[in-house]
């Protein structure tokens, strides 16, 4: 067994009814964990049931919109980040509060990082579509120190949990994504409009190469042209770039879709 020393991030906003099995589930994980529940202003019982499993909750004030998707979002996060900061840790994990891991998901995880030199990495929900190298946002498991020497916390932008994967692979570090590790989710994930907008205003962030970004609205567009133009009109939008990995990010895609082709041209 690994005998690292590993915290949790998990936010929560109205999640009464969903935040008990991810945090129970959590608690049952075969490696101790120094878990840290971000309570962003719920109204319900949220508060109450994190405080029943959680090392630390940080309670935040109340706000009407939704954050999902935008910068504000990146500001709960560091919340708890602040708290894990603080701790001499080696990784974290980094969840939303409808997630429930079976007890070896983080310890297996881990296990595969120290063998295979990652920093930043996560499982798949069960069911769903998933990349294979791009870590999902929930779920994903951090080197600790490695995200002490950007910061140790998200950047307040669009695509900031992508950003964090670009930046790790502009210094040449490994990420990773383990389809055999899977959990659930008790909500899944829901396209919208409004998500695919706030996801193209990220990709504008990251300074995706306009023929990757046109691709991926492409194949949204097989199964919903409505989401494809919504992802396109927020890709098309004005916003602060990331001036520290703006100019990686479309070489690593140019290289990857040739790697792609060639690989198509050897079958």
């Amino acid at each position: 067994m690994n005998m690292c020393r590993c915290g949790a991030v998990v936010i929560a906003r109205d999640e009464g009814e969903r935040i008990r099995a991810c945090l129970e589930s959590l608690r049952k994980q075969t490696i101790d964990l120094f878990l840290v529940v971000v309570n962003d202003g719920s109204l319900d019982n949220t508060g109450d049931v994190a405080s029943e499993y959680a090392d630390v909750v940080v309670n935040l004030p109340r706000h009407e919109e939704d954050w999902v998707g935008l910068p504000e979002l990146a500001g709960v996060f560091n919340a708890g980040f602040n708290v894990l900061d603080k701790k001499d840790l080696d990784y974290m994990l980094i969840s939303g509060s409808d997630a429930i891991y079976p007890p070896t998901y983080v310890s297996s995880i881990i296990d595969r990082m120290e063998m295979e030199n990652i920093v930043l990495c996560s499982g798949v929900p069960k069911g769903e579509r998933s990349s294979s190298w791009i870590p999902r946002g929930s779920g994903r498991v951090v080197n600790a120190k490695w995200f002490k020497s950007i910061g140790f916390k998200y950047p307040l932008n669009y695509g900031f949990e992508a950003y964090l994967v670009y930046k790790a692979l502009s210094q040449g570090r490994r990420v990773a994504v383990f389809r055999d590790l899977t959990f659930e989710s008790s909500r899944g994930t829901r396209l919208s409009r409004r998500k695919m907008y706030l996801w193209g205003k990220g990709m504008r962030a990251l300074n995706y190469w306009w023929l990757y970004a046109f691709g991926r609205a492409l194949m949204i567009g097989i199964r919903s042209p409505t989401n494809c133009f919504a992802l396109m009109r927020g890709y098309m939008s004005k916003v602060e770039q990331y001036e520290d990995i703006k100019d990686f990010v479309p070489k690593f895609q140019k290289r990857m879709i040739i790697r792609r082709m060639i690989d198509i041209l050897r079958l």
